[in-house]
Order: structure tokens, then sequence, then C-alpha cells
């Protein structure tokens, strides 16, 4: 049975390592397509402005000569920009972080439905409502609001489509910290309610609910007045001739008692293969083989260590010898053998070294009085 569980585990490191180098693997892709839609976007931003430079310094030499730029190719497509320069570019995590940390961060405070003003751009002091909001570009779309002409290729024109312009009229998205919050308040010395840029806003704390998600208020610091979320539709659903019927749905098709379990041994199998490498749960059959085996191969383990073998008898022979000896003592001749030998040796190396040995002391001489 260990051998079943340590090939699961090692299964599961195996799989392991392989999503791991996925993930490493689709995030360097994502990373490498992400820095050529910013190469090209920065090359057709850079193209643009030249070529607009130029324009403009023809036009002031060439005066009433200059040539006409709608034509040919663009004659419907002259002052648009290209579909890639609508969006901004896909940020990093910390750099997403750092741009929603006024507004909320991970628990933003600026949601679709919202009114807010802009703060940049030639729609500057307008007001309008947020369409959608992409927390990773940290950009938001404001309805009617920094409209921008795009031109569509003529692949992407189908001949279905009622509109078959060679140009689309957008809402570019702005930053986030380009927008703020929009809110009526109410003076209290006059009654009189007007429209109010909030500057800042902060969160309330925040409670998470059984069903999922977060929850929290949205607080104006200083008046300590809750701004409401912006009121959301009701999702209208349609009935489709594919939908399962509610009388099927009602109808009871199984009935657990307390005689059997709710659900049959075999559903494991139905769930994961039987024989597979990754599964850990077991019927109790195959359990009690393994464990058999396992018991099996212990017994002949210790089959093999009380076998008697000629090696086994010699060393049990040498050993038997070796204790009938006992321990060997050393006798006056051999410490005096060895003595000389150290003394021998000790002289060798004092001479190779050229240090002298000491001499003992001379014994003092008592002289009489």
């Amino acid at each position: 049975m260990q051998k079943v569980i340590k090939r699961t585990v090692l299964a599961e490191r195996q799989y392991a390592r392989k999503v791991a180098k996925r993930k490493d693997n689709n995030q360097r892709a994502w990373a490498k397509s992400n820095r050529e839609q910013v190469l090209f976007s920065r090359r057709d931003e850079t193209t643009a402005i030249r070529s607009g430079r130029h324009f403009r310094r023809e036009d002031y030499e060439l005066g009433p000569l200059a040539p006409k730029r709608d034509v040919g190719e663009w004659t419907d497509k002259y002052g648009t920009i290209n579909s890639q320069r609508t969006r901004g570019d896909l940020m990093e995590k910390e750099k997403v972080k750092k741009e929603l940390e006024p507004f909320g961060g991970h628990f933003l405070n600026i949601v679709e439905g919202d009114r807010v003003v802009l703060l940049e751009g030639r729609d500057k002091g307008k007001i309008g409502k947020i369409r959608s909001v992409d927390k990773r570009r940290a950009e938001c779309t404001v309805e009617g609001l920094n409209r921008v002409d795009v031109s569509v290729p003529s692949w992407m024109i189908q001949k279905e489509d009622p509109d078959q312009r060679p140009i689309r009229t957008i809402e570019k998205p702005v930053p986030i910290r380009n927008v703020r919050l929009v809110y009526p308040l109410t003076d209290e010395t006059t009654g009189q309610t007007r429209d109010v840029i909030v500057k800042t806003l902060i969160n309330s704390k925040i409670w998470h609910s059984r069903e999922g998600g977060s929850q929290w208020h949205r607080i104006i610091p200083g008046l300590n007045i809750k701004v409401p979320w912006p009121k959301k539709e009701p999702t209208v659903y349609e009935d489709q001739p594919i939908d399962t019927l509610r009388l099927e749905v009602e109808t009871k098709t199984f009935v657990p008692t307390l005689l059997t379990p709710p659900m049959p041994r075999s559903v494991i199998d139905e769930l994961r293969n039987k024989f597979s490498v990754f599964r850990t749960r077991h019927e109790p059959e195959y359990i009690e083989a393994k464990m058999a085996e396992d018991k099996e191969k212990e017994e002949k383990k210790k089959m093999a260590a009380l076998m008697r073998t000629p090696l086994k008898e010699v060393n049990r022979r040498e050993r038997k010898l070796r204790k009938a000896k006992g321990k060997g003592k050393l006798t006056p001749e051999m410490l005096e053998t060895i003595g000389r030998m150290i003394a021998t040796k000790k002289k060798l190396v004092m001479d190779a070294a050229g240090v002298s040995q000491e001499t003992a002391a001379p014994e003092p001489v008592a002289v009489a009085a």
C-alpha cells in the first residue's frame, strides 16, 4: 500500500510542476503579446504625430496650393485613429494597485452607473455616466464623452451589418484618475440641491456575505455622508426553446433512504479512472489486497535475514574465534618497543624541522653555609 501512496504523491508533485511551468509559459506569452501591442500602438501614434507635423508645415508653406488630404484611401477615414489606440495598456498588478489606491483599490468606489466629471481632455468639465470600468487598465468609459472616430478595416465589416461605413464613433476610455464622482447635495441653509464634485471618497468597514462577494459603503469624509450605489436594472430572462421545463425540474427521480447510502460506491469510478495514479480513495478490497502484499514482502525480508549462507557461516566462525581469544594485553616488551619507535620518529621530525631537542635542566646543588 505504501508503494501506491508513494506513486500518488509523486504523480501529484509532477502534475504541480507541469501546472507551474504552464502558468509561467502563459505569463511569458501574455507579456510578449502585450509588449507587441504596446509597441504597435506607440509606433502608430508616433507616425501619426510626425505626419501631422509634416502636413501642418506643408500647409503653412504652400498655402492655397497645399494638397488635399482626404482623397483616395483616406476619403472617409481621414482624421480617424486605429482601433488599437482606443484602449490603454495592460498594467502589472503593482501598477494597477498604485493607480486604484486613491479610489478604494481592490474595493473600488467608482462603479458603472455613477455620474462623473472629466478633469482633462477636450470634454473637460462635462458630466456623464460611466458605462464600464476596466480595472486591468485603470480606465473607465463615460457615455457621450471623449468620443473619437475609429477606422474599421473592410474585412471586419459584415455584409448583413446595416452600417457599412469604414469609420465608427465610439467613446474612448479615460483614466480613472482623471474623473471625479458627481453627487447631488442639499444646502441646509437654502434648501437648494445642486451637483457637487466629490474629491475624495473612503470606504466603510468591509464585510463578506455567505453567498459570496463583499459589501461596503462609500462615505464622503468630513461630512460623513453615505453615497448610495447606483441602482441596477433587474436582469430580464427570456424563455428559450432549449430551456428545461419546470415540471421536469421539480419531478423527484431519486429518494434517499436510511438503509442505503445516498451515493453508490461505484460513483467514484465514474468521476475518476479506477486505475488513475491520482486516485487517493480506494475500495476496501483493494486496500486489503495491497496490505496483504506488503505483509508478504515483510515476511520474505525476515526469512532472508534468517537464512544461513556460506558467507554468514564464515563470519560467524570468525566472531567465535575472536571472542574465544578475548581482548589482547600489552606486555612490557611491547610497551618498550612502542616507546623506542615514538622517540625515533620524534627525533627525525625535529631534525627535519631544524629544532634542537630540549635537555633536562641540571639539578640544583646545595651549598653549605
